[in-house]
């Protein structure tokens, strides 16, 4: 489920890029006092992604802007619909930018039956522990326990993380049992006699963002990516990759996700 959130900018100014931070403080500040209070000391995953404030360039005083906010809880979602009507926000500060809503409105994404892409909106991070780098044969650069997936690391490492990660975060969010472990047949118990689910990739380019976390700004290596999809997929795992992001710091707005109806109309 998602909620389009269009924007109305305040004022003249330049597109702050590391909204990151202050978009998500946006969205924990709506959540104080309510059900969903606890996700923001919550470990680990946190189940909902959103999207950059688009489209990304300078400002002028009543440009029109939209934000997405996405997640696998259509209760969350409609939480936060309700809780901006009520509220009657009169302003959304990311960083240096105001912003007025002008409008919301919920979209419950429909996964076509076949021949669709996800597009990354914003870039997938994932790190990758140094003995997958090893088993792989390659040697990453420093003592560091956890590595940034880049363009000139071999791809399956990128593929495999980042199916385990959604798979991990499938079963957290569902209830179900380790998504790490696999049968004996090598299948994933979340999904028995399915085939892993990106089959068909397309890597588009990579990209370093800074980012405010815990107080100090790092940099983050990202990617951006389109993955093909034929219909016989676990539709199920698709609408929650749609919803929930792919990759890591998904609640800071990482790997967002976009859907493309790529069948042809006769």
């Amino acid at each position: 489920m998602r909620l389009l959130i269009r924007l109305r900018s305040l004022q003249d100014g330049p597109y702050e890029m590391q909204y990151h931070y202050h978009l998500q403080g946006f969205v924990y500040s709506l959540l104080q006092g309510s059900q969903y209070h606890h996700v923001h000391n919550k470990g680990g995953y946190k189940f909902f992604c959103f999207s950059n404030v688009f489209p990304a360039n300078p400002l002028r005083k009543d440009d029109l802007r939209t934000l997405i906010i996405s997640s696998p809880d259509a209760e969350f979602i409609s939480y936060l619909y309700e809780v901006l009507i009520k509220r009657s926000v009169a302003e959304v500060k990311v960083g240096s930018m105001k912003f007025g809503i002008d409008s919301l409105e919920k979209i419950d994404v429909r996964i076509p039956e076949s021949h669709f892409s996800l597009i990354t909106g914003t870039p997938i991070i994932i790190r990758i522990p140094r003995e997958k780098y090893l088993a792989f044969g390659v040697e990453p650069k420093g003592q560091y326990d956890y590595v940034y997936w880049r363009s000139d690391h071999p791809i399956q490492l990128f593929i495999s993380q980042v199916e385990d990660n959604i798979m991990k975060k499938y079963a957290e969010y569902h209830g179900l049992y380790n998504p790490a472990a696999k049968h004996r047949d090598g299948q994933h118990p979340v999904r028995p006699n399915t085939p892993f689910l990106f089959q068909k990739f397309k890597f588009k380019k990579q990209v370093s963002t800074r980012v405010l976390m815990k107080g100090l700004e790092q940099v983050v290596i990202g990617t951006v990516w389109e993955f093909m999809f034929e219909g016989w997929e676990n539709r199920d795992l698709v609408r929650f990759a749609v919803d929930c992001g792919l990759g890591e710091r998904n609640s800071l707005g990482f790997g967002f996700m976009n859907l493309i109806n790529n069948r042809q109309e006769p």
